[in-house]
């Protein structure tokens, strides 16, 4: 099986290295800048746990030279995808199948979700209809990704928890493709399971991600800072509470308990959530997928978010004010 991780930074990076170390499959990545020159000079090294690895495995800033692949992993920024698009395009052909793993509500949540909001384009997520245009929905293989990790420096990823992923197919099936990625992950070490409501899973993780993802990088502060301070505690479940109430308007039946949840994240120790890692790295932040999703379907939905409004304002306003959008 040839698999291509487009974007082999922190998830990808660790994606791409087990899969390559792990299974027989023909494993490549597309990085670019620094990342890519150590990969090409050094092997992605992977440390996890007091273990360090380095595996050799193919690495290019162009896709046409790995060609079509069997499995096009997506593990860029949402807010980078639409950007990707054409470079990403040589490693697509009519069988290939394409794993969003990704954070927050994907391109193609509502595409064949049924009812009033079938088809809802969430312009936020994919300007103009970019994304749809350009990767079939019949390709699209539903993932939800829990590990984390993060780049040390070019050339390595430092894993830094959980190894749990989540497949499902947009239809609701359970597919022999999806069974064929599933252990194929899980032979290389990854806890992953198949689910015919994968948008559940999407939403379940977006509870976390829509909360401690954005006031992490407001207050620019870790999970353990977070999580000792009883005001941003108090705020964090309000907005958990929030993107409940859409979830559930959405009939995604989402049960989620948000004091269980701040407690999961208080074992979490002193992580930092991509969005903080993205502002203290100067990157664009993936707001507009996270925070900015859940406020439009809110809004069309007629179910009221203040807290989710306010805090996607207030990390649009720091991202404009550093240059990052």
């Amino acid at each position: 099986m040839k698999v291509c991780v487009f974007g082999a930074g922190a998830i990808g990076g660790l994606i791409a290295s087990r899969l390559a170390q792990q299974t027989a499959a023909e494993v490549s990545v597309i990085a670019r800048g620094p990342h890519l020159e150590a990969i090409r000079r050094n092997g992605l090294v992977l440390r996890t746990g007091a273990s360090e690895s380095r595996i050799a495995l193919r690495a290019s800033a162009d896709a046409a030279e790995l060609g079509v692949q069997d499995v096009v992993i997506i593990a860029v920024k949402t807010c980078s995808l639409p950007a990707s698009l054409a470079g990403m395009a040589p490693l697509i052909g009519p069988d290939t199948m394409v794993v969003p793993a990704m954070n927050g509500v994907p391109w193609w949540f509502f595409s064949g979700f049924g009812g009033a909001l079938q088809g809802l384009p969430i312009e936020g997520i994919d300007p103009g209809g970019r994304i749809a245009a350009a990767i079939p929905e019949r390709q699209v293989l539903g993932c939800v990704v829990y590990p984390t990790a993060f780049v040390a420096e070019p050339g390595v990823v430092q894993h830094t928890g959980r190894w749990d992923m989540h497949l499902g197919e947009p239809d609701g099936s359970l597919s022999a493709r999806s069974g064929a990625l599933q252990a194929l992950l899980e032979s290389a070490g990854f806890s992953c399971k198949r689910t015919s409501e994968i948008r559940r899973e999407i939403w379940t993780k977006l509870i976390g991600n829509c909360s401690f993802n954005p006031v992490a990088a407001l207050a620019q502060a870790p999970l353990d800072r977070l999580a000792a301070d009883p005001d941003v505690v108090c705020l964090m479940r309000g907005l958990m509470l929030e993107v409940i109430a859409v979830g559930n308007a959405l009939g995604l039946d989402v049960a989620e308990d948000p004091d269980r949840r701040i407690d999961r994240m208080r074992t979490l120790g002193s992580i930092k959530p991509s969005m903080l890692q993205d502002l203290e790295g100067r990157r664009p932040m993936e707001h507009e997928s996270l925070t900015g999703a859940v406020l439009a379907i809110g809004t069309r939905l007629g179910v009221e978010v203040p807290l989710i409004q306010a805090v996607h304002g207030l990390i649009r306003q720091r991202a404009n004010s550093m240059g990052l959008q």
